[in-house]
C-alpha cells in the first residue's frame, strides 16, 4: 500500500498525523495484520502559508491578526496539545517567534532525499522539532542546513542549490498539480492511501487503522 503525506514543517496536525500513522503501523504489524515491508512513505511538500513573505511574519502578530490563538493555552489542554500528548509529541507555541514561510525547508528536504532517500522522514521530524519545541528559526537557511548535516556530509552545495531556486518546482507541482488538483487538498495534513482513501485535518489514529486495513470507502477525486 502506498500512502502519500502531503506535509508543511509548520503544520501542527501534520506532526500529529505522521507520528500516528507510525504508531498504527507498528501496532497493526505487531498484530500481524500488516507487513511492515508492504508499506510504502511518499512525503509530498505541501505550503500551508504560501503568502508569508520570504523573510518569516512575526508568529504573535499573524496569529492574533488571524484570530487564531488558541494554541497558546499555558493549560496545553486544546486540541492539538492533547492529540500531541496521545502521540507522544509536544508543543512550545509560547516560544515561537517566527512564522515561516517553508519554501527553503521544502527544497532541502528534496535535496537531501536525492542523495540519501531514507533521510527525508527524520530530517522532516528534526526540523518539525526544531520549530515547535526548540523555538528555532526554520525560515533561515542556517539553521536548516544544520540539521541537515547530521544527515548530509557537505551541506554547502544544497545551501547553494536552495538559494538558486532547486526543487521550486518539485515543490509547486507537489503543492498545485498533486494535491490541489489530483486530491483536491482542503486541509493540510493530508494522508492518501493508494490513491482510493484521502484523509484531512485533524487525523485520528482509528481513522488511520481503518485506512490501511481497508475499510473506508473511496473518496478520492478520479480514483481508479
Amino acid at each position: 500500500m502506498k500512502v502519500e503525506i502531503f506535509y508543511d514543517i509548520s503544520c501542527t496536525w501534520c506532526r500529529v498525523a505522521k507520528a500516528n500513522l507510525h504508531k498504527v503501523v507498528d501496532e497493526l504489524v505487531a498484530a500481524g495484520k500488516l507487513k511492515e515491508d508492504e508499506v510504502e512513505f511518499v512525503f509530498r511538500g505541501y505550503e500551508l502559508h504560501p503568502e508569508v513573505s520570504v523573510e518569516g511574519e512575526d508568529y504573535k502578530a499573524k496569529k492574533i491578526a488571524d484570530d487564531d490563538t488558541e494554541d497558546w493555552d499555558p493549560a496545553k489542554n486544546t486540541p492539538i496539545h492533547r492529540a500531541a500528548k496521545r502521540a507522544g509529541l509536544n508543543f512550545e507555541f509560547d516560544r515561537i517567534t517566527v512564522l515561516p514561510n517553508t519554501a527553503k525547508a521544502h527544497q532541502l528536504l528534496y535535496l537531501v532525499r536525492d542523495i540519501k532517500p531514507e533521510a527525508i522522514e527524520p530530517l522532516l521530524g528534526d526540523m518539525q522539532q526544531a520549530y515547535f519545541e526548540d523555538s528555532l528559526n526554520v525560515n533561515d537557511l542556517d539553521v536548516l542546513c544544520a540539521l541537515a548535516k547530521k544527515y548530509v556530509n557537505d551541506v554547502y552545495p544544497l545551501k547553494q542549490a536552495v538559494l538558486a531556486g532547486e526543487k521550486l518546482d518539485e515543490l509547486k507541482y507537489s503543492t498545485e498539480t498533486i494535491g490541489d488538483d489530483k486530491y483536491d487538498l482542503q486541509l493540510c495534513p493530508m494522508l492518501v492511501f493508494d490513491e482510493k482513501v484521502k484523509l484531512e485535518g485533524m487525523i485520528s489514529a482509528i481513522q488511520i487503522k481503518k485506512a490501511l486495513l481497508g475499510e473506508l470507502e473511496v473518496n478520492c477525486p478520479n480514483a481508479k
